[in-house]
């Protein structure tokens, strides 16, 4: 699966990791930290060795993946790895979290009777081209339906089994080598047992924190605060649920990057809770989108975000129904979207 992702996506493969790697080096320079190249493939060549221990068959698909693309491993994993990697390279350095904001709706409260899960995905805006849908059929485990970016593992996604799975970054302070949130995630999707996904997030060695929504066909949802160390797990039973990148748990707080500016999560939290309580209907995919369709505080605190270049932007949004095993989910901010269905075949 590694070589035929590899070779399909080859350039843009090549390229998103060159930008990140420079991304890395340049948010570090501009918040005190002097960053090289170099360093940022030391700190991959660190972790890799984790992955063998822990997940290796993800190991070999990322392997497949540099192969196909004809680069070195570490340039694809650091590509993976931005996220939890900008947590060491650039710690304590005041930086604002622009993150995703998500949610968890129960099947009672879906127009389906399904349980969904959905978010923003807001990263810098030059990787929302790289955005693809990949249905991946390995030979061992589940089928699944996953959204991410070219040479990525998992973002988002749905498995043959009913299991769902998204994420939103945290910035903890005790970020380490360890397993990065991709491999977490794709991992989570090769199960096939709602407990054994949940333990896959609460029981690898992690490199650093962030949310993981989870939800099964059963109806089952639970959100996952993690720091690299720590984590805990709220099981779900309200209509709905909502998260930025903030900590909710008062275990976590203590262990929450006090340099972190929270004005724009504080106030995504506060107003999508508004918005869906005030939302008297049975939710829809497309009614959770223009929920999202938000611009409430502008691009600088607002749901919907519309930078450019390697700014802040709202590059992709998706609900991910586990029950009918489908993403629904379009490019950019949610404002201007256009909801494809996209179904895990049978």
């Amino acid at each position: 699966m590694g070589l035929q992702h590899g070779e399909l996506l080859a350039d843009q493969i090549r390229e998103l990791s060159e930008i990140r790697l420079h991304l890395a080096c340049r948010f570090a320079k501009e918040h005190g930290v002097d960053v090289s190249r170099e360093d940022c493939l030391k700190l991959a060549r660190v972790h890799l060795p984790i992955h063998e221990e822990h997940c290796p068959e993800i190991v070999d698909e990322w392997r497949g993946i540099a192969g196909g693309a004809g680069m070195p491993i570490e340039d694809v994993f650091f590509a993976n790895a931005l996220t939890d990697f900008q947590d060491v390279l650039w710690q304590f350095s005041g930086v604002e979290v622009h993150g995703c904001t998500s949610f968890l709706v129960g099947p009672d409260a879906t127009a389906s009777g399904s349980a969904m899960i959905g978010q923003t995905w807001d990263m810098h805006a030059s990787a929302e081209r790289f955005i693809s849908i990949f249905h991946r059929t390995p030979d061992d485990g589940p089928r699944s339906l996953t959204l991410t970016t070219a040479g990525c593992l998992t973002l988002i996604g749905v498995n043959s089994a009913g299991i769902a799975v998204g994420n939103t970054n945290l910035r903890p302070t005790d970020a380490r080598p360890g397993v990065i949130y991709l491999a977490l995630l794709h991992q989570a999707l090769r199960q096939t047992e709602w407990r054994d996904a949940v333990s896959v997030i609460t029981d690898t060695p992690r490199a650093s924190g962030h949310n993981y929504m989870m939800g099964d066909e059963s109806g089952a949802r639970s959100d996952i605060e993690t720091t690299a160390a720590q984590h805990e797990e709220f099981s779900i039973a309200a209509p709905w649920y909502v998260h930025s990148n903030h900590y909710l748990s008062e275990k976590l707080k203590p262990l929450e990057d006090p340099t972190v500016l929270r004005g724009s999560t504080e106030h995504r939290l506060a107003r999508l809770a508004s918005r869906m309580e005030s939302h008297s209907e049975p939710f829809t995919p497309e009614s959770l989108r223009r929920l999202l369709a938000d611009h409430d505080g502008g691009d600088e605190t607002g749901i919907c975000r519309h930078g450019s270049g390697h700014n802040p932007r709202s590059c992709a949004f998706a609900v991910v129904d586990p029950k009918a095993r489908t993403i629904h989910a379009a490019l950019g901010p949610a404002c201007e979207a256009s909801l494809s269905e996209f179904r895990l075949a049978d």
